[in-house]
């Protein structure tokens, strides 16, 4: 199960405004299972479809158990034009919980980070593309869970 921190339990938290003083963490809904088709592609929950082009292990040329940050980069041709955030930001969460979890598990089981992206193109890693539409979400890992980082 993965869990969100509410924005306001998460200001409260980061600013320390006398509010609780203790977090209040959300959980959301277990992910519904994803497959990868024959083809490489990915249904995911929203109904847009992405494709694995790139997974990163960093701090790169390191040995596994001192990998810190699992980054899951996707594509979607169409994401921009049909898709916006909102509509796919769930899709994050379910991609964390399952490739994102089970990419760590096999490379990098001591990483305490998951960062998914999707992108409309194919583009180098770290290089500006304007003309490219690009989503992100990072992701602790606590107990074998995905915790969103963001509000």
């Amino acid at each position: 199960m993965s869990l969100r921190l509410g924005i306001w339990a998460f200001a409260c938290a980061t600013i320390g405004l006398g509010c609780e003083e203790e977090p209040v963490l959300t959980p959301l809904p277990d992910p519904v299972p994803l497959e990868q088709s024959a083809d490489g592609t990915i249904a995911l929950p929203s109904g847009l479809v992405v494709r694995l082009h790139e997974t990163r292990l960093e701090p790169k040329g390191v040995p596994t158990h001192s990998v810190n940050t699992v980054r899951l980069r996707y594509v979607a041709p169409n994401l921009g034009d049909i898709f916006s955030f909102e509509q796919i930001e769930g899709d994050f969460t379910h991609l964390c919980a399952t490739f994102g979890l089970m990419t760590r598990a096999q490379s990098a089981p001591d990483a305490g980070q998951i960062i998914i992206s999707i992108a409309s193109q194919q583009t180098a890693f770290g290089e500006s593309a304007p003309n490219v539409v690009q989503y992100f979400d990072a992701f602790s890992v606590q107990n074998d869970a995905c915790i969103w980082e963001g509000l």
